[in-house]
């Protein structure tokens, strides 16, 4: 099983962080942390020297798509291009119509967006896209820059979901998808093989009666029993399954 995205540098897991990633390795779960700041990128590295070792924690560094300090983003692409061999891949990033209203602001974001792509293939480095209002924004550009990506905690529609996963892109559940019928429609309706499995921890805790409680990478073998219901899948397969689309996809 793995965690295909979370962030591990947030200050909720300041006082037990070892904790929380020695609870995914008891559970024989894999790990992709996420930085989205200056700061988290500093304590990710810290914490990710200690564990790499194991070959079961990974990281990426990303930026907000609602974050147009200038100096923000130059310190995102200089720690990207500097780490570019500790990094699986970048991201997320992507677009956000739901915060971003005014229309100079969206269209700069996809100026932004479109340079992280050439990032990306400068690089060879996968990316993981955060959307949200965004879909067919970012499915268009994708389809003109000829490049597929790890669609973070997608919310779109299926419709959008066969779309992309035409253009080779992936599937990222979250655990919410415990309990939201929207998420467990879309479940049903995606080939398991394009779907890969994250807690977006601390967010989008897995228990229904406990929504806003910290998430935390162990949590995946809910959402992993879940795809298992809904797919008529043993836990084990499905583990297994989405695993090995997640290594696939970022080839490691």
């Amino acid at each position: 099983m793995f965690d295909a995205h979370c962030h591990l540098d947030f200050n909720l897991f300041d006082s037990d962080r070892e904790n929380v990633i020695n609870r995914a390795y008891d559970e024989k779960i894999g790990i992709i942390t996420c930085a989205t700041d200056n700061a988290g990128v500093n304590k990710t590295l810290n914490f990710y020297d200690k564990f790499s070792e194991s070959k079961r924690l990974f990281m990426t560094f990303g930026i907000s798509p609602t974050n147009f300090d200038e100096n923000e983003l130059k310190n995102f692409v200089n720690n990207v291009e500097t780490y570019k061999d500790k990094l699986i891949g970048i991201g997320e990033l992507g677009l956000d119509y739901y915060w971003i209203k005014d229309e100079k602001a969206k269209e700069q974001q996809r100026k932004n967006f479109k340079n992280f792509i050439d990032l990306s293939k400068k690089l060879n480095k996968k990316l993981v896209i955060h959307s949200r209002n965004a879909e067919n924004d970012v499915l268009e550009i994708l389809k003109e820059s000829k490049i597929n990506a790890m669609l973070h905690c997608f919310s779109g529609s299926i419709e959008q979901a066969l779309d992309a996963i035409d253009l080779g892109c992936i599937i990222s559940i979250p655990t919410a998808a415990c309990w939201s019928k929207k998420r467990q429609k879309m479940l049903a309706q995606i080939p398991v093989e394009n779907i890969v499995t994250e807690t977006d921890a601390p967010f989008l805790s897995p228990f229904p009666e406990r929504r806003t409680d910290r998430n935390e990478p162990s949590n995946i073998k809910y959402l992993v029993e879940k795809i298992s219901e809904i797919k008529n899948l043993g836990v084990q397969t499905a583990g297994d399954i989405t695993e090995e689309n997640l290594r696939n996809f970022f080839k490691f």
